[in-house]
């Protein structure tokens, strides 16, 4: 049988067995002495609106639950030029919106003596004046639910989800036709757009009219309408074509008479609402375009539209 090696005179035992040996009883004492897990089953997921919250509780037997809370916390992402970072891009920076979490209690001073699942129930609502649920190319802004457990002889045990939150639909009553017309003068064309509508929710369409008035002659290879989003967070900002349809091509415009094309542009399902809080900004941009076969996008008008994701 090996004895311990010597080194200078002094024994060295190998204690890596009885190091795994307190590994294991260590993490048998850290395992969670309870489970969390938590959904919303409803309510309103706008600003102002009050979220329902189911938390269902696994635990072990005799397991003591000191206190237990959900709280909703929200986050945006932005970049300071001021603060360079090592990419020269500006330092990003995650901050919160609110001045600290919104925290509603659902159980407190309870003793388990059974292993069987616990259903508690709570509601939280939703700040009025909240920014909307943001994913973009720069700009983020995230909400999150989270459920924590304070126990006894045990670290806090905690389960959290990322919710949506939606902006309420606008209402605009009482406006003229030339409230929803757009005119750009070019010394060739006339362009005029003339919407149905200029506020859509995600997934509903832009409807209107193209109308053009020739002062000379031009061969238009491309007449189209698009959807341009531009986002900033911060010093950071982002433009993208978010959806375009074409309405006509490769015809010769004359001063002969008027031009008029009818559109429908959809905005897709899944997309950004219009926001403007904090350091985000989301903006919306509805742009019809006359290629010709001199200049493209010759010929141009646009203005900005504002899109909701409420459901």
């Amino acid at each position: 049988m090996c004895g311990p090696e010597r080194n200078g005179g002094r024994r060295i035992y190998d204690t890596r067995g009885g190091a795994q040996v307190i590994d294991r009883i260590l993490s048998w004492f850290r395992r969670p002495t309870a489970e969390i897990e938590i959904v919303t089953t409803g309510g309103s997921f706008q600003p102002g609106g009050t979220i329902d919250v189911q938390i269902t509780i696994r635990p072990k037997i005799g397991v003591k639950i000191r206190a237990g809370q959900v709280e909703l916390a929200c986050t945006e992402q932005w970049w300071d030029k001021a603060a360079p970072a090592a990419s020269g891009d500006g330092r990003l920076t995650i901050s919160p919106v609110l001045s600290q979490p919104l925290v509603q209690s659902f159980i407190s001073d309870t003793e388990f003596t059974s292993s069987e699942r616990v259903n508690r129930y709570a509601r939280i609502q939703i700040p009025n004046g909240a920014p909307p649920t943001v994913h973009g190319s720069v700009a983020r802004v995230a909400w999150e639910l989270t459920g924590r457990l304070e126990v006894e002889n045990g670290s806090p045990v905690t389960r959290s989800r990322e919710i949506t939150v939606l902006t309420p639909p606008v209402v605009q009553t009482g406006r003229s036709a030339a409230d929803l017309t757009e005119e750009a003068a070019f010394s060739g064309c006339t362009l005029t757009m003339v919407l149905v509508n200029d506020v859509v929710g995600a997934g509903g369409y832009l409807e209107g009219e193209l109308r053009a008035r020739m002062q000379g002659t031009d061969q238009a290879r491309d007449i189209r309408i698009e959807l341009h989003s531009v986002e900033s967070a911060g010093d950071r900002q982002a433009e993208s074509l978010q959806e375009q349809v074409s309405l006509e091509s490769n015809v010769q415009l004359t001063p002969a008479s008027p031009y008029v094309w009818a559109f429908s542009l959809p905005v897709p399902e899944r997309t950004l609402p219009t926001v403007k809080s904090g350091h985000t900004t989301v903006s919306w941009r509805l742009k019809a375009v006359v290629d010709t076969d001199e200049t493209p996008g010759a010929y141009h008008v646009e203005r900005e539209v504002q899109i909701f994701t409420s459901t």
